[in-house]
């Protein structure tokens, strides 16, 4: 058994035609505009379609957000369930498979970082009718508080879910330090800058807190 988390509904997108159109269009534009911005017409003209036909695969734009946010989720949560799951794992691994799990997706991330925006209200939603859904960030803080990580006062569970947004907002903003520096760093170069960040932190070793 991997962990893996289990599903209902889609947690990919639909099989060629209409209804992947649909899909597609409607990641990019929750993706680019969150839940409130985004418009059906917009999702429509992105899938090349009416309104109508939107209707006749989802019953409202809510439902159609509320099955590509698990569908994003379910994706990041099953790698980090399969991480886990392998055996015991420490501080490194988590900041590892979340910065993964998260680049490997920038769409996925930018829609997360915008519903983490709003205050998750829908990703309450899908816990609270599912709540398999948050196992995975469940054992992954087991997982660090059995490595002896973090240390001092730090609760495992919100250091994951930080872990978790920070690797989000790096992977959806990569073009974001392009104002302060003279060559923009690639996503490898930003990766290893956030991991190191997250490992190690500012201070140097026995430093005055």
């Amino acid at each position: 058994m991997d962990g893996s988390v289990a599903t209902f509904h889609r947690t990919s997108a639909p099989r060629s035609g209409i209804a992947e159109r649909i899909w597609n269009s409607a990641r990019a534009e929750f993706s680019r505009r969150g839940y409130h911005g985004a418009r059906v017409q917009g999702i429509a003209r992105g899938a090349v379609c009416n309104v109508a036909l939107i209707y006749r695969h989802w019953s409202s734009k809510k439902a159609l957000y509320l099955d590509i946010l698990r569908a994003v989720w379910i994706g990041t949560a099953n790698d980090i369930a399969r991480l886990v799951a392998d055996g015991p794992v420490g501080a490194a691994a988590i900041v590892d498979g979340y910065l993964d799990a998260m680049m490997k997706d920038q769409q996925g991330s930018q829609l997360l970082i915008r519903e983490y925006l709003d205050g998750a209200p829908h990703l309450l939603l899908l816990a609270q009718n599912e709540p398999a859904l948050l196992e995975p960030v469940k054992r992954a803080a087991a997982a660090l508080a059995i490595a002896g990580a973090p240390g001092g006062d730090t609760d495992p569970v919100l250091a994951v879910v930080t872990i978790g947004g920070l690797a989000a907002l790096v992977a959806s903003a990569q073009d974001a330090a392009r104002p302060f520096v003279s060559v923009a760093p690639t996503a490898e170069v930003l990766r290893a800058h956030v991991r190191t960040l997250l490992l190690h932190g500012l201070a140097p070793a026995n430093a005055p807190q």
